[in-house]
């Protein structure tokens, strides 16, 4: 079987970590590198957290560093929900896997130039490095397969009352990808906050032997702890896995071919996604949006990974 050839952009932080493990644990998957940003937490936890997640379980892996702060802003993380370190206890076994020399813009374009097939990109954290790429290098545009992308809302946000984390760090980056012309497929808060695991599911996972296992509870727990504390939930969604069940499984997925865009100037508004499902604003449907999922072939997804990477 033919593998799709990706390039992962994110932020880990605990979802993004189950991210990782349902690509690392994917024989579909070719993975051609990690791309580290800030986002959840300060650009050198996440670059550590990856570090050591691509080391303890696919060291093959080529992992860049990117950039540290939006194009225009301040960076804002969210170390109450994802822990000081972006992992929350977790913690990961050392390791000697080197960070690549080369930054993650210029790594993109390298991987791009030297691979004769598209790639997709798959972003689960604010889309800083893929801006600036895109920016940088217009001309290799034309190798990117797709993007798939967690981020945005059209059901409220979870950071400000109308925006998405990812696209509320760097909304100005966000805007330049969604205006890119590459192929979009968007994974906000529409369907993620439907891809939620329950506390008996988590127990589950738990009780899964191995590393993977432990890193999954570990992450996942992080994430609910919080969600109880605040929310008095006994359910956490799990947003950036979206992205990679997606690739791995479309089929447990519905969504609409829809304009999307990005509020800029909004005094309270801004970050915002603009998702036009009822096709209000007449404009050119630049992204199809994912709004439904069958959470219970999700929950295997994420349980089967996580035995596969025990083997």
């Amino acid at each position: 079987m033919k593998k799709l050839p990706i390039i992962i952009d994110c932020d880990p932080g605990c979802d993004d970590t189950i991210a990782l493990l349902l690509a690392f644990a994917s024989e579909s998957l070719d993975i051609k590198g990690v791309t580290v940003s800030a986002g959840n937490v300060h650009i050198n936890n996440t670059t550590e957290n990856t570090r050591k997640l691509v080391g303890a379980f696919r060291p093959e892996i080529k992992v860049a560093k990117g950039c540290e702060k939006p194009l225009f802003k301040t960076i804002v993380t969210a170390p109450e929900v994802h822990g000081e370190t972006g992992l929350g206890c977790v913690v990961l076994p050392e390791t000697e896997k080197m960070i690549e020399k080369i930054n993650a813009v210029e790594f993109i374009a390298q991987t791009l130039r030297e691979n004769e097939e598209k790639i997709t990109i798959v972003i689960t954290g604010p889309m800083t490095n893929i801006a600036v790429f895109l920016m940088m290098y217009p001309e290799l545009k034309s190798k990117i397969e797709k993007f798939v992308i967690m981020g945005g809302s059209s059901i409220g946000g979870n950071v400000t009352p109308s925006a998405e984390f990812n696209i509320y760090v760097d909304a100005e980056a966000a805007d330049i990808v969604f205006k890119s012309g590459v192929e979009i497929i968007l994974c906000p808060l529409d369907v993620t906050m439907k891809a939620f695991v329950t506390e008996k599911e988590l127990q589950e996972i738990g009780e899964i032997e191995g590393l993977a296992a432990e890193v999954a509870h570990g992450a996942i727990k992080n994430a609910l702890d919080f969600y109880k504390e605040f929310y008095q939930k006994t359910e956490v969604p799990m947003h950036d896995p979206c992205t990679i069940a997606y690739l791995l499984n479309p089929r447990i997925f519905k969504g609409q071919k829809v304009f999307l865009g990005t509020e800029l100037k909004g005094e309270f508004t801004y970050g915002e996604t603009i998702i036009d499902y009822r096709n209000k604003l007449e404009k050119e449907k630049n992204a199809f949006v994912l709004n439904e999922i069958n959470r219970e072939e999700f929950i295997k997804l994420i349980k089967n990974s996580v035995k596969i990477l025990k083997k």
